[in-house]
């Protein structure tokens, strides 16, 4: 059994992070189906629907989180759709298509697919599932709100880090090599 502060914790940071890239990906649905067209996993005629898809589905498991009681289903479909999306990223991979956009945060971020992402991903998935495990029953005092706040800004703050050393990673290569 896990303390009900770290369950909090990581359910409310994925809470974040999923609302946040589901609204860039609504805000550029266009643009995030290009990007969802160019994994080239999906007949193209598909990838309108899927990329609606995606993006209710990232919204819905975001906003899912915060209620309790469907906290369980959402912390199991967050990391279903964290998986299925790092399947895409290595298939992509495998076939040595490094260049495309991931699409992550929306479909203009620069970011491009890598093992880096699939790491990030992968550390994600493993938070929401030990956040997943039952939590010990016990009343919240005032000290664990100040805790569940300090920790959703700092999980949801080095997940944002992360992501932009992802994206700054092949800048910074391509500067070297001029």
């Amino acid at each position: 059994m896990i303390d009900p502060v770290f369950s909090l914790i990581v359910s409310y940071a994925a809470a974040a992070v999923l609302l946040h890239g589901g609204w860039h990906k609504w805000q550029e649905r266009e643009i995030f189906a290009a990007a969802l067209q160019n994994y080239a996993l999906i007949p193209e005629v598909a990838v309108p629907s899927a990329s609606n898809l995606l993006i209710a589905s990232e919204a819905a498991i975001g906003l899912l989180l915060c209620v309790p009681m469907a906290k369980p289903l959402a912390q199991g479909s967050g990391v279903l759709l964290l998986l299925v999306v790092s399947a895409a990223v290595a298939v992509n991979l495998l076939r040595g298509r490094t260049e495309i956009s991931c699409g992550c945060g929306g479909g203009s971020g620069d970011q491009q697919i890598s093992w880096g992402l699939i790491l990030r991903n992968s550390l994600f998935v493993l938070l929401l599932g030990l956040a997943a495990l039952p939590t010990v029953s016990r009343t919240l005092i005032s000290i664990d709100y100040l805790i569940i706040g300090l920790g959703v800004g700092m999980l949801a703050g080095l997940y944002a880090a992360a992501s932009q050393l992802l994206t700054n990673g092949p800048r910074l290569e391509a500067l070297r090599n001029t």
